[in-house]
């Protein structure tokens, strides 16, 4: 039987009896090794045991190296190289290989991320990942969003099917359950599982993010999340009371909630209930362990630019020392040839001159026609999302969205992916960098099925979405947070107070240059995104209802509805693009965010 098999059996019984698994080839019932000698833990008890759990997290269907804004201890910024699966490959070897008595854990937001991933619902990405030789992993949200489909079909194998690609390794979401006749309140995957690693019983928690069904309720169709705190906070409490009931000497939640929600439930569980939780979705790099009141600790890595792993000491039974290590993934580290060839199989086809495909989903009817290396224009200025309120590549698409609608304003959702160009005559990779910007990176900064509109909206309509949107991502009850980070505008100057509460950070909005005030009763002109997924695309924009007016923004050439990565293409072509950076929204609490703080959202909320 094999793993996937006796987990899923497990669960049927409540995980009744004690699991010996086996995975990624590094863990096993009969391993056991006693060191008696200096680890990477440290100075070592005599007759101590050492398990390391390897921590990959939102990898967003990133195969290849790629630019990345880094932050210095001392707070300077570089663009440079890092990334790719190769290295990241080899680096999981080198780690396996000092300590074999490891577990690799794959956390959220793998199977979508860029255009090898858009066009295939996540397939083209299946058998590289496999490769890495992951033991256990937890589904993100953006691993919902070729809907329920595929979702059920990839994740769970009552619904395989050959059109979608299945990961090799078993998945966890304890908060996850069905609401389909026949199945109603069975799990959706297991809660948990035990591994015995080298003689020490490990027991793993897995969480999923909560926030799909806020991302649209189709994508949510047939099951249902726990979405209230208290809900968690048992959820927890209960499956590690359960997992050291077993004998589990180690304990870690596997999170997809954000480091955020995280630190909130970490603080609030049961004494000693958890040892680690692992989080992902929030892309925060803790080079240092956040402690909290229960005693358990949080990290997150990154994203899959950095590795993370954790060596922890045990010794009769007790967990002695947890020693947590985040890596970066860069050219210092040789790619693995093997992955190297299975990461460029996958990508051939979408690098084909004649590359001619369409998306695999109904709704959707974008197409990939020219290799995605072609050279779609020069940036002057680097584009990024490397910040949570505002960002040069959200103002340089709503700036030109504006212009080429022609209405008051323009909007687009606060992703949290990207790609990072580096602007003409600035330095990458300690050389001076071309601007260069290709069909790839548009597919990384929009890797979904959108379409653009125009539409109106009023003023009170318009402060309340982004009152809620400053909630989402500010607000100092994390669980009031929502994932993402706050939608870029053009055409608005902005004054908030992040420290104030919910519901009334905005200070002062106007239209820009305006020196009046917008009144609520003032109907503007507005142009976004639509998409085919909501319930009521003639009074929804950017998952925002409470518009008018839609209508679809036509290409002049093909007269069809304008795609983001289309109408960027359209808009370097035609000199639409601004080449200056600007500031449109003021902070009155001059919040500290990256790059002027480690964190991009500050850990608690803003207070």
């Amino acid at each position: 039987m094999n793993l996937r098999s006796i987990i899923s059996w497990a669960s049927a019984l409540a995980l009744s009896g004690l699991l010996s698994a086996c995975g990624g080839g590094s863990t096993s019932p009969s391993t056991s090794a006693e060191n008696a000698t200096t680890n990477s833990t440290g100075n070592a008890t005599v007759g101590s045991t050492f398990v390391r759990l390897i921590h990959l997290n939102d990898l967003h269907a990133h195969m290849t190296e790629h630019k990345e804004k880094v932050r210095y201890a001392d707070g300077s910024i570089h663009i440079e190289t890092r990334g790719g699966l190769p290295r990241i490959a080899t680096r999981i070897q080198q780690l396996r290989t000092e300590q074999p008595q490891s577990l690799l854990m794959n956390i959220g937001d793998t199977y979508h991320g860029g255009v090898e991933a858009l066009f295939t619902n996540g397939n083209a990405i299946v058998d590289p990942v496999d490769a890495l030789g992951i033991d256990i992993g937890v589904p993100g949200n953006w691993d919902f969003a070729y809907g329920p489909q595929v979702t059920r079909a990839r994740y769970n194998p009552d619904f395989s099917n050959a059109d979608v690609k299945s990961p090799n390794f078993p998945n966890l979401a304890g908060n996850v359950t069905f609401t389909t006749p026949g199945r109603r309140g069975d799990p959706f995957l297991p809660a948990t599982a035990l591994y015995n690693i080298g003689g020490v019983n490990v027991g793993l928690i897995g969480i999923t993010s909560d926030i799909v069904p806020r991302m649209s309720e189709i994508l949510a169709l047939g099951m249902s999340f726990l979405t209230a705190r208290n809900d968690y906070l048992a959820l927890i409490n209960d499956h590690a009371r359960a997992l050291r009931a077993q004998g589990a000497t180690i304990v870690v939640v596997m999170s997809e909630l954000g480091i955020h929600k995280d630190l909130d439930l970490a603080n609030s569980i049961e004494a000693n209930a958890v040892d680690v939780f692992f989080s992902a979705h929030t892309h925060e790099s803790t080079f240092t362990p956040e402690k909290t009141n229960s005693g358990a600790i949080v990290v997150e890595a990154g994203n899959d630019t950095f590795l993370g792993y954790m060596d922890f000491e045990v010794n009769n039974g007790v967990v002695l020392n947890k020693l947590w290590s985040l890596e970066t993934i860069d050219s210092t580290i040789a790619p693995d040839p093997s992955m190297q060839a299975l990461v460029d199989l996958a990508r051939a086809p979408f690098l084909d001159p004649n590359v001619n495909m369409s998306l695999p989903s109904p709704i959707a009817g974008n197409t990939l026609t020219a290799p995605i290396d072609t050279v779609v224009g020069v940036t002057p200025i680097s584009l990024d999302r490397r910040n949570a309120l505002e960002n040069t590549f959200n103002n340089v698409m709503t700036d030109s969205l504006r212009q080429v609608a022609g209405t008051d304003i323009a909007m687009t959702p606060g992703f949290r992916y990207d790609a990072v160009v580096a602007g003409e005559g600035q330095i990458e990779d300690n050389v001076v960098a071309s601007g260069q910007v290709t069909l790839e990176d548009l597919y990384r900064f929009f890797p979904v099925p959108f379409t653009l509109s125009t539409a109106q909206v009023s003023v009170q309509r318009l402060k309340e979405i982004i009152e809620n949107n400053l909630t989402a991502v500010f607000s100092p009850n994390a669980f009031s947070q929502s994932g993402g980070w706050f939608d870029g505008f053009s055409g608005l100057d902005l004054s908030v107070n992040l420290a104030n509460p919910d519901g009334g950070k905005i200070v002062d909005i106007r239209l820009t240059g305006d020196p009046l005030p917008l009144l609520d009763t003032d109907i503007l002109n507005v142009a976004g995104c639509s998409r085919p997924i909501d319930r009521d695309t003639a009074t929804t924009l950017c998952s925002y209802s409470g518009f008018t007016g839609v209508t679809s923004l036509l290409h002049p050439v093909t007269n069809e509805a304008f795609s983001p990565v289309a109408f960027f293409q359209y808009a370097m072509e035609n000199g639409f693009v601004p080449n200056t950076v600007r500031h449109s929204i003021v902070d009155e609490n001059l919040t500290k965010m990256w790059p002027n703080d480690p964190f991009y959202q500050p850990l608690y909320g803003v207070q």
